[in-house]
């Protein structure tokens, strides 16, 4: 393993140097949202895919190595970072993260709150966990982040989505593509460029660390409200953001009267937060509204 080299720089700041990378940084100024050693090696101006992993449900294992995967394809200059609570096989982390260069595990018990103490550590279990992947968006670190599921695959129209987000200087991004998208933000489609927002960001992570608001979103401590996530998004988030949002709707869009349609068409039975893998030969038993399509592309009749 290579060391991350720390060193006293000046009062309150300190030098991280690691391999052939060194910067500069002020700890009381940074909020660190994975543990010390994979922040500092990483450094400033990250950007993050994050997932939460809970829970004995096999379909969540099977499918991270392949997910994993898909994001060094589309994602090929993005970090993982997989939030859990410590429960995780050690071997299985190691898999992931010894094997794979650009993956992250970090522990909802163990969030870094003093660069000199590490045993000093923010324990926020109260969280559901299904919101601990929104945790990066409050990392000084962090400058771009996306929220995505630990049992949908990525592909390339999830990928052209987000381009087109990114040539924006919109602050969110929000996809549905499915007629049971009918969410305002679908907690596991939605990106954010915290570097614009800061302000924000740290709004939302405050929201997050607080015991009160993770407690009413996870009244009984087990996060069996499965879309308790959703609520929150939709609660706290959306109504500050629909202005400076884009969004991709296939389907409801004459529900929320938010969006646009997405960039390209659609393969077969695939869909943005498909369950499990997608067969792009079927063909989709949906049609998306006239209006959700393309003014281009109006024949586009499964968008």
């Amino acid at each position: 393993m290579n060391l991350v080299k720390l060193y006293n720089y000046q009062s309150g700041k300190y030098l991280v140097r690691y391999i052939n990378k060194s910067y500069v940084f002020e700890f009381n100024k940074h909020v660190f949202t994975c543990d010390l050693y994979n922040s500092l090696k990483r450094g400033p101006n990250q950007k993050v895919i994050s997932f939460s992993l809970f829970g004995k449900s096999t379909r969540y294992y099977d499918f991270i190595n392949e997910i994993v995967d898909k994001v060094k394809i589309f994602y090929s200059d993005h970090l993982v970072r997989i939030y859990h609570d410590g429960s995780l096989e050690k071997s299985f982390m190691c898999d992931l993260e010894c094997k794979k260069d650009y993956v992250d595990f970090c522990n909802i018990k163990k969030l870094p709150i003093d660069i000199e103490k590490n045993v000093t550590v923010l324990n926020v279990d109260f969280l559901n966990s299904r919101m601990w992947r929104f945790l990066a968006v409050g990392d000084t670190f962090v400058d771009l982040f996306h929220s995505r599921d630990s049992d949908s695959l990525i592909f390339q129209r999830e990928r052209d989505s987000v381009d087109e987000w990114l040539k924006t200087e919109n602050v969110i991004h929000i996809m549905r593509d499915h007629p049971d998208h009918n969410w305002l933000i679908l907690a596991g489609m939605w990106g954010f460029k915290t570097s614009l927002d800061r302000n924000l960001a740290n709004q939302m992570y405050k929201q997050l660390i607080n015991i009160t608001v993770g407690k009413k979103y996870n009244p009984d401590g087990m996060s069996i409200g499965k879309y308790n996530d959703q609520h929150f998004l939709a609660e706290f988030l959306y109504p500050k953001i629909f202005k400076k949002a884009t969004v991709h709707d296939s389907f409801t869009c004459k529900l929320y009267n938010d969006s646009k349609p997405f960039p390209t068409r659609r393969l077969g039975q695939c869909h943005v937060g498909i369950v499990g893998f997608c067969n792009e030969s079927k063909e989709f038993s949906h049609k998306c509204p006239i209006e959700c399509r393309p003014l281009n592309h109006l024949d586009w009749e499964t968008c």
